[in-house]
């Protein structure tokens, strides 16, 4: 683990894939509360990233020292009048570094910043995560502005392919610990990956999920910008780059991100929304409105975003109005219904 000072703001909001795309969720807010990942999980998209590609060391964890500054964008942050979510987990794991903040503040990370969002009722925050390290959390209490969701799959893809990283089952047994001590929680299924008796192996993921009733699911199947670049990448990192075999040449319909074949797309996601509780609402992660179409799945909010009423997805649902429509939607037949 590295330690430095961050020179750029701490708190940014993403700009979106592109003024033409299809892909929905767009210009979501960042709290960049660390840099890199000590996982090593294959598919990381951190591998690609320029920065840590000429910083190494950097990719496995970087500390900032200059906690103070980050505490001081955040109450600026909360200030204002617009309620929003924040998301601590896009540029890093959101809760990994919980004690390597207590060792060099005196102050565990979630001591640092939970307060404040405890203290106000306009905005939450969200802890995206793949640890386990939930004990310093669990000194404080739980408050509804701040939500700790873990990243999960099929316990075999995390064995193979999510080296170093809790396997889902210990992600599960600290999801319910948190809910049990009253904190909000919430699952990212992703990134869904065919592998041999796939089924089997989500519908018991998903067994886990109902069991805890998260506010939300939200489901994500793999994707890479480059068709070979995060595979070359994960592949001299010594990770089993063994995965990026089910990937499709062909990208999304918005030309975005290669992934899965639509079809196989479809057929996960719609197997995982039959599977869920009715009452846990399930959502996309930067998908082609094709898909969300195909799922019969309307596009009011999502893993990053408060919920319908959030402004950003009121923008853009004006923006939908006056788009106009892909030029290319591969595999998209009539809408699939949502089952219960």
């Amino acid at each position: 683990m590295q330690i430095g000072q961050r020179a750029s703001n701490f708190i940014r909001q993403f700009g979106g894939p592109g003024e033409d795309t299809q892909i929905e969720c767009f210009r979501f807010w960042q709290l960049v509360v660390a840099g890199g990942c000590p996982y090593r999980c294959a598919y990381c998209f951190l591998q690609t990233v320029p920065w840590f590609r000429f910083r190494p060391d950097e990719l496995y964890g970087l500390v900032y020292t200059n906690v103070d500054d980050m505490v001081e964008e955040i109450k600026e942050w909360l200030a204002d009048p617009i309620p929003k979510m924040i998301i601590a987990g896009e540029l890093q794991d959101g809760l990994v570094f919980d004690s390597a903040y207590k060792k060099t503040s005196g102050k565990a990370l979630t001591h640092h910043i939970i307060p404040l969002f405890a203290a106000q009722k306009r905005h939450r925050l969200i802890f995206l995560t793949k640890s386990a390290q939930i004990q310093h959390a669990l000194e404080l209490t739980p408050t509804p502005q701040v939500v700790f969701s873990w990243s999960v799959n099929a316990e075999e893809v995390g064995a193979k392919w999510e080296h170093g990283a809790p396997l889902p089952s210990e992600r599960f047994a600290a999801a319910e610990k948190m809910k049990k001590a009253g904190w909000p929680i919430r699952f990212r299924l992703d990134p869904m990956i065919p592998f041999p008796n796939w089924k089997k192996g989500y519908g018991e993921t998903i067994r886990r999920i109902n069991a805890l009733s998260p506010e939300m699911v939200t489901l994500g199947s793999l994707r890479a910008t480059s068709y070979n670049g995060l595979r070359n990448a994960s592949k001299a990192n010594g990770r089993d780059e063994s995965i990026f075999d089910y990937l499709t040449e062909e990208k999304d319909p918005s030309g975005f991100k290669y992934r899965l074949p639509f079809e196989k797309q479809v057929e996960m996601f719609r197997f995982a929304m039959s599977h869920l509780k009715t009452s846990i609402k399930p959502a996309l992660c930067k998908e082609d409105r094709a898909l969300w179409k195909a799922l019969g799945l309307q596009f009011d909010g999502c893993h990053c975003l408060l919920g319908r009423n959030d402004s950003i997805v009121k923008e853009r649902h004006a923006e939908m109005k006056q788009s106009k429509p892909a030029s290319r939607i591969v595999g998209l037949g009539k809408p699939l219904p949502i089952l219960a």
